[in-house]
């Protein structure tokens, strides 16, 4: 169906199969995704100033002589006389979208979203279709449906339902954190290949370091998802990851890492930071075109073509020229400035990383999962054998509507579907041919690669203000006793610490620097909490608890009293 596609773009009724096998296959958030889009060529098909309308006209009429052929007519039902006249009119089409792709779509739509945690968003679309289908059995049965998930909802948060209203209904789930069976463009990080080219960009970061493969512990799995299986105790075991280590001795408070990233987010109004390195710009403004040797190096620079970003050198303004800036020059700000509640500041910062990869992608023309600060990136993926673990029910649907598979990654229908497809449509994508490109299995690996590894600062309210992914600073590990310390401001940097962390029970340690071959161990959390606490502010970076010498012994104490 994935295949399809690529001749027929525009074919709604294989988007509608396409979804279906998804759910089937225990994935309602890429069903989601394909729904929506059948629901967008719906509108193409139906409104004759569409900007696809004649594609998706062409494109239906096909698909519906393929139908008839078949025996399907526009009422769900089998016609019985299959050597019937297949001539198909515009008329024709339109009672098709009407009657059939829609009255399929809706009802699609709204169960999968309910099985994300969409509730918000399955409850808009179930009120557009009771409009159009008052009648519709399937669609009523959904409705019922909603409402007894939004009273289970209720309960378990202990919430009054008076003053509870739709715009208050919980919007976000989670889903499988996955390294999709049709994903080809993942490397092999561990190749010789990757790790030599891998080297060759930490070169010029950071040369008195290289990235070497290393074993570390399995972090725990969650037991629901191992149902009918034995498995060892995940702290016995152990995987390959990358690490990072010194090619020669380091000493106490050198300065080993500077790296600047283009993969930055910024929450705040762009004349406040750099578009492209997100550090605070000066008060002063001028344009790259008006640069000359008598410019006070204190100037931010403004794009010539757009009024929306600012740059704070000369190397921003050029960078961001050739990696993402030509892709959405004058066309997002609508969605860059967009005010979201607190409670949405975190996740609203991770989609304009995804923003920002998918510039770059479009400008570099190249695939999203190709742009080279991204994909070497481990996106944290289960790593379960889905040939043995996959489950389905009596009815071959899948257990508990995933399979049986552990969710682990953030989803919502705005955040995951309709923003970034948003963005592509502002951008001048074909949201339908380029498919390929940027399905929603695709952005859902985007942020996989992006949560646990991308760094942010608060404003003074306490909310996300900048984010950004730094390529070869993330490849270090992580240790609740790190050797390094770092500082985002422009660019990143890792120094070596002069004095460890202090355990529970043990002293802190005065240390000599690194030693050559020995792993730099940086943090991602406050290393200051107690066990317990820091092992669940970083469980969602590691996908599991930390197992670090220091959190073993802390742990381990605590339990001998």
């Amino acid at each position: 169906l994935q295949r399809c596609l690529l001749e027929a773009p525009y074919d709604v009724d294989v988007r509608i199969r396409l979804a279906r096998a998804y759910k089937r296959l225990g994935y309602p958030d890429l069903a989601v995704g394909e729904t929506y889009k059948a629901l967008l060529l719906i509108d193409e098909v139906l409104e004759e100033g569409g900007e696809y309308h004649e594609e998706a006209l062409e494109a239906a009429c096909s698909s519906i002589k393929s139908l008839i052929k078949n025996g399907i007519s526009p009422d769900s039902g089998y016609v019985n006389d299959h050597k019937h006249d297949l001539s198909v009119t515009d008329e024709d089409v339109v009672i098709w979208a009407r009657k059939y792709w829609s009255r399929a779509s809706y009802p699609l739509l709204v169960e999968c979203l309910m099985l994300c945690g969409c509730l918000k968003s399955a409850s808009t679309y179930s009120s557009m279709a009771l409009k159009s289908f008052p009648d519709d059995e399937k669609i009523l049965v959904l409705r019922d449906k909603l409402a007894l998930e939004v009273s289970s909802y209720l309960r378990s948060k202990d919430i009054d339902a008076d003053g509870f209203g739709k715009e208050d209904y919980p919007d976000r789930g989670l889903v499988r954190r996955e390294l999709y069976p049709w994903n080809d463009h993942e490397p092999d990080r561990y190749s010789s290949t990757s790790i030599d080219f891998l080297n060759h960009e930490m070169t010029k970061v950071a040369p008195k370091l290289e990235v070497l493969a290393v074993k570390l512990p399995v972090l725990s799995i969650p037991k629901t998802s191992l149902i009918g299986e034995q498995y060892s105790d995940a702290s016995t075991e152990f995987d390959q990851q990358l690490g990072i280590f010194a090619k020669e001795d380091i000493s106490p408070g050198e300065i080993i890492l500077n790296e600047k990233s283009m993969v930055t987010g910024i929450t705040r109004l762009h004349d406040f930071f750099c578009d492209a390195c997100s550090i605070k710009l000066p008060k002063i403004t001028t344009t790259a075109l008006d640069l000359d040797e008598n410019s006070s190096p204190e100037q931010s620079i403004c794009c010539e073509e757009c009024d929306d970003v600012f740059f704070c050198s000369q190397e921003c303004h050029d960078l961001a020229q050739e990696s993402y800036h030509p892709a959405v020059c004058g066309a997002v700000v609508d969605i860059i400035s967009k005010t979201v509640p607190a409670t949405e500041a975190a996740d609203f910062l991770y989609s304009l990383l995804l923003l920002r990869v998918l510039s770059m992608a479009e400008t570099q023309d190249i695939h999203p999962l190709e742009v080279k600060e991204i994909k070497y990136i481990w996106g944290d993926y289960h790593g379960l054998p889905l040939d043995r673990l996959y489950q389905t029910g009596k009815d071959e649907e899948p257990c508990g509507s995933f399979g049986g598979i552990p969710k682990t990654l953030p989803f919502s229908f705005e955040m995951n579907i309709q923003t970034p497809l948003h963005l592509l449509e502002k951008m001048d994508v074909n949201i339908f041919t380029q498919s390929p490109r940027y399905d929603p299995w695709v952005f859902n690996t985007l942020y996989a690669k992006f949560r646990g590894t991308a760094s942010a600062r608060q404003g003074l309210d306490g909310k996300p203000e900048t984010g950004a992914v730094h390529p070869m600073w993330c490849l270090a590990n992580h240790s609740c006793d790190p050797n390094v310390a770092w500082e985002w401001e422009g660019s990143i940097k890792f120094w070596t610490k002069e004095k460890r962390v202090a355990w529970k029970g043990k002293e802190a340690r005065t240390v000599t620097g690194i030693k050559k071959g020995e792993e730099l161990l940086s943090h991602y959390c406050d290393i200051r909490l107690p066990v317990k606490e820091r092992r669940e502010w970083a469980a969602g970076a590691l996908g599991g608890d930390c197992r670090c010498e220091r959190c073993v012994w802390e742990a381990g104490e605590r339990h001998d009293g």
